[in-house]
């Protein structure tokens, strides 16, 4: 499947980096993207690898975040909708 990113999860994105840098520097915080774009691209080849949600919502956890994924079989596309902290409550930032 093809993989987009919703406008809200790259501003999600870009705030991560912006945190991740000022807490453990640009290194730490480029890998710890990278395994957040990795993760993404590996879910959008099997998104059965992603735990479902509401339907067509689905979660993957990555590290400390988790990756809410908009899975459309018809268009043979899987969108990144947010990227939120593990410890938020998901349910509640559902699209």
């Amino acid at each position: 499947m093809k993989l987009a990113w919703s406008t809200r999860a790259v501003e999600e994105l870009r705030a991560l980096r912006r945190d991740s840098v000022g807490h453990w520097g640009p290194t730490v915080a480029s890998r710890y993207l990278a395994d957040v774009r990795d993760a993404a691209k590996a879910v959008a080849r099997s998104p059965e690898r992603a735990r479902p949600l509401k339907a067509p919502y689905r979660l993957l956890r990555v590290r400390s975040h988790v990756l809410i994924l908009h899975v459309d079989d018809a268009a043979d596309r899987v969108t990144v909708a947010r990227v939120l902290h593990a410890a938020l409550d998901v349910e509640r930032h559902l699209p």
